[in-house]
C-alpha cells in the first residue's frame, strides 16, 4: 500500500494531465476531478489509468453548440468527460438558469464516473442536481446532490437507461421538481458525502492502487526536463509545478 497526501494526488494527476496533452486550465479541471474521486475511494486514478492510452494527445474539449443547443440528447461521441464536461456543465447551467429545471440525456458516454465530481462543482450553483447511469455491471448508479450533501446509490428499476446514457436533472430551485415520467429517487444509499466527510478524508492519506499510480507517474514523468549538463544550467528541475 502506497500512502499520499491529497495535494501529492492532484499534482501528480496534474502533470499526467499535462503530459497526456490536456491545455491549461484543462488539466486542472481533469486533475481535481480524478483527485476528488480518489479522495473518496470512488477508483479516479484507476480510471485515468484505463482511459490514458485512449485519451493520450487526443484533446477535445470543444463544445459544439449546434450539436447541443435545445436538444433532449447529447452524444458525446466517446470523448471522455476529462475533455469535455466541464465546458458541457457550465452551459447546462447557464441553460437550467432560463428555465428554471433542465432534464437531458448524455449518448455515448465512456466515463460516466466523472459525472459525480463535476456535480460537485456544479452544486454550489443549483438547488439540486440527480443523475443516473448504468455501471460496469450494468446496475443503475444514481447521484443526488442537495444542499452541500450527495448521496449515491441505485435508482428504481423502472428507470430505463442504456448502455453509455447518463440522464441528468437541474433544478434551481423546488428540488421536489418532477420531471415528467423520470423520478430518479436515489435508493440503497452506498455513499454520502458532505463538507464533515470531506475534511476528515482530507485529513486521511490516500493509497491509490500502486499498479496504476505507475501508470499515472509515467505520463506525469514526461513533463520532467531530463537531466542534462544544459538544463543544470538552466535551473530546470528545482521549482515547484507553478514555474
Amino acid at each position: 500500500i502506497v500512502n499520499f497526501s491529497y495535494y501529492e494526488v492532484y499534482i501528480t494527476s496534474l502533470r499526467a494531465f499535462t503530459g497526456l496533452g490536456f491545455p491549461y486550465g484543462a488539466d486542472e479541471d481533469a486533475a481535481f476531478m480524478t483527485t476528488w474521486l480518489e479522495l473518496h475511494k470512488l477508483g479516479g486514478i484507476q480510471k485515468l489509468s484505463e482511459l490514458s492510452n485512449q485519451i493520450d494527445q487526443q484533446f477535445n474539449g470543444k463544445i459544439n453548440l449546434d450539436d447541443v443547443k435545445s436538444k433532449k440528447s447529447i452524444n458525446l461521441r466517446c470523448t471522455s468527460l476529462l475533455m469535455k464536461g466541464p465546458s458541457l456543465f457550465d452551459y447546462l447551467y447557464e441553460e437550467t438558469k432560463k428555465i428554471q429545471h433542465l432534464e437531458v440525456a448524455l449518448e455515448n458516454c465512456i466515463d460516466p464516473i466523472f459525472i459525480i465530481p463535476l456535480a460537485k462543482i456544479l452544486s454550489k450553483k443549483l438547488e439540486s442536481i440527480k443523475a443516473s447511469w448504468l455501471n460496469d455491471k450494468n446496475k443503475k448508479v444514481g447521484i443526488s446532490v442537495s444542499k452541500n450533501k450527495m448521496l449515491i446509490g441505485e435508482v428504481e428499476n423502472s428507470v430505463e437507461i442504456l448502455d453509455g446514457q447518463i440522464i441528468l436533472q437541474f433544478s434551481m430551485n423546488d428540488i421536489n421538481k418532477s420531471f415528467g415520467k423520470t423520478n430518479l429517487n436515489i435508493n440503497n444509499i452506498k455513499h454520502e458525502i458532505n463538507d464533515a466527510i470531506e475534511q476528515q478524508r482530507l485529513a486521511e492519506s490516500l493509497n491509490p492502487n500502486l499498479k496504476h499510480w505507475d501508470i499515472i507517474s509515467k505520463f506525469a514523468h514526461r513533463t520532467f526536463v531530463p537531466a542534462s549538463d544544459e538544463s543544470r544550467i538552466r535551473g530546470a528541475g528545482g521549482g515547484d509545478d507553478n514555474d
